[in-house]
């Protein structure tokens, strides 16, 4: 397993516990950054450093996407994998994030094997 810790960032504290019961059962370790303070600044805050974030794209007062050109512009954290979380994903959408550096996407609900899979692949 290549991946040990996974951060998951989403403002939906359901959504982030439902995600790390899931990967923690798998022995996984994960790291939880809400909307609170702001992503990037809980992020910062906390020290957190991952080998895989899991991102929500529709962040109440953030952009899922702004989040992502921030963390790829950082040279702490441009080569962490990052995989969208998302509700909904339009053909520009997908195409847009492939283009930040972005390496896969979830459909919500969250499907417990997909979101396996999808970590085991990265």
């Amino acid at each position: 397993m290549s991946v040990k810790i996974v951060l998951v960032v989403d403002d939906s504290i359901a959504i982030r516990k439902q995600v790390k019961m899931i990967l923690e059962n798998k022995g996984y370790q994960v790291r939880e950054a809400g909307n609170e303070l702001g992503v990037m600044n809980n992020v910062e805050l906390y020290g957190i450093l991952a080998d895989l974030i899991l991102m929500d794209l529709s962040l109440k007062n953030e952009n899922g996407f702004d989040v992502i050109y921030n963390l790829k512009n950082q040279e702490r954290y441009k080569d962490i994998p990052v995989v969208m979380l998302t509700e909904n994903a339009s053909a520009s959408q997908v195409k847009f994030a492939k283009d930040l550096g972005v390496q896969g996407y979830l459909l919500k609900p969250i499907i417990p094997e997909r979101l396996i899979q999808c970590v085991e692949k990265i």
